[in-house]
């Protein structure tokens, strides 16, 4: 097969958004995200302001529902102006066009010898123009606060600001701006989440953040690189306040993937966010889709059906030309958000086990006869949980307490059960040291020791896993 392409290809499964400029690739998502409405208000940015960019996706969200636009500094882009015109903004509080950040005066009033009024947002740096914005969206309970000095890796949190309308704040590593710190002073009762690692907003920041009065909590989602954390992100959730895109379980999601060497293009994408499929963003290479990200589409992509495809299914926005993401990448993209390669049986990484329920009553015997219980239900594929209860003098467990297995499709119950899976042992021990390090949760995500499922991991032979299975039990 040729796998040379030229344009701007896309998959059954993907979607490709190009342009050889960052205002190119804004007008494209304008036009992909407001085909047949008309938004409140347009916000414009400086093609070359990363920070401005980020600090304007809060406005993305309603009451603005806007789309993101570029031009440069000085002059008004053509292009951009007749986006503007084509989108033909409502209007919020009348105002049309909201410019955040360094923006020259006649861009402005060129706006208004078209017919559109202005209001425009800039201080004398990004840290200034974040907290201006803030100000413009009034009403909100949780903010992010990401490093002004590195956006790598708190760019995600663009897209959270365009979907719910939590505004951005900036920080230095080991430094809380006066503007900022004042900006936080104001509010009332509000929930602080750092989106980054040490590397970018140190503890010391942190803990000062904790220490201002009118804080009611302070959270952090970080991670071991920009892809790490994007995807921690996109699993995160705060139980007591909703923050989050909770993107941690087996469905239909959709998500934007971007290169962060286009942060721009990246920016423009927050429409995404804000409406249609609500996507969260993955980070990729230009080149290449990491581990943690190919793994992490695995964890919350669907089980295929045994029968005819049916919804949900998954999607993906790719921003960027072949030039910032190239067609291997958007292959394989592709390959890990469809269901079809498991249901043609290409490079399965599932296999269907028969007569489940033969197997479920040998089981639920055999376990009977250790004197544990097992209460197995009706779980199928994944969806239920199997709660076992075992003496106090039990010797397999490190705790004789009561352990609740969450059953997700993870690396770790795989490596445990394909162990040896030449002469179909188990290695106890390891599997031991799984439980004792899960211990102080009392949840161990082992998803291969699933009593009773139909599908197991790649590679792992149905008997070699019933003879596992005894293994544990005997």
């Amino acid at each position: 097969m040729n796998n040379n392409y030229e344009g701007c290809p896309c998959t059954l499964n993907t979607t490709r958004i190009c342009g050889d400029t960052p205002i190119d690739a804004s007008i494209e998502v304008s036009k992909i995200g407001f085909a047949d409405m008309r938004p409140n208000t347009v916000i414009l940015v400086n093609e070359n302001e990363v920070f401005d960019g980020i600090a304007a996706s809060s406005l993305v969200h309603f009451p603005f529902n806007a789309p993101i636009l570029y031009t440069d500094g000085n002059t008004l882009s053509k292009k951009t102006l007749e986006e503007i015109q084509r989108l033909s903004p409502k209007g919020y509080q009348e105002i049309q066009v909201i410019l955040v950040g360094n923006i020259a005066k006649a861009v402005s009033l060129e706006l208004t010898f078209h017919g559109f009024n202005t209001e425009q947002m800039v201080g004398h740096n990004h840290y200034e123009t974040a907290t201006m914005v803030c100000d413009f969206r009034e009403v909100f309970d949780n903010i992010i606060i990401m490093s002004g000095e590195d956006y790598t890796e708190g760019i995600a949190s663009a897209y959270w600001a365009a979907h719910h309308g939590s505004p951005i704040l900036y920080v230095q590593k080991n430094n809380i701006p006066r503007c900022t710190f004042e900006e936080i002073t104001k509010m009332k009762n509000v929930n602080v989440y750092i989106l980054g690692s040490t590397k970018t907003v140190s503890k010391s920041v942190e803990l000062s953040l904790e220490q201002i009065r009118n804080v009611k909590r302070v959270q952090r989602i970080e991670g071991n690189s920009i892809y790490d954390i994007a995807v921690n992100f996109a699993k995160y959730k705060d139980e007591e306040t909703g923050f989050g895109w909770d993107r941690d379980y087996r469905a239909g999601h959709a998500f934007t993937f971007g290169d962060i060497n286009q942060p721009m293009s990246i920016i423009a994408g927050v429409v995404f966010a804000h409406m249609g499929k609500h996507t969260p963003l993955l980070l990729v290479e230009k080149d290449k889709v990491p581990m943690i990200v190919e793994s992490y589409i695995d964890s919350v992509k669907p089980l295929p059906p045994k029968d005819m495809p049916k919804p949900p299914f998954m999607h993906g926005f790719i921003m960027g030309n072949l030039e910032s993401i190239s067609y291997e990448v958007q292959k394989s993209l592709e390959k890990y958000l469809s269901i079809d390669y498991e249901m043609m049986g290409m490079d399965s990484k599932i296999e269907i086990i028969e007569n489940v329920p033969d197997i479920i009553e040998e089981l639920k015997q055999k376990i009977k006869e250790k004197k544990h219980n097992i209460n197995i239900g009706n779980a199928v594929k994944g969806k239920e949980d199997v709660e076992l209860t075992h003496e106090k003098n039990s010797d397999f467990y490190t705790q004789p307490e009561m352990i609740k297995m969450e059953h997700k499709n993870l690396d770790k119950g795989r490596e445990v059960l394909a162990e040896s899976k030449d002469n179909c042992s188990v290695d106890m021990n390891k599997f031991k040291k799984y439980c004792m390090n899960h211990s102080d949760k009392d949840l161990v995500n082992f998803v291969n020791y699933e009593i009773g499922y139909e599908y197991i991991a790649e590679k792992v032979k149905f008997d070699c896993l019933i003879i596992g299975v005894r293994d544990l039990i005997d």
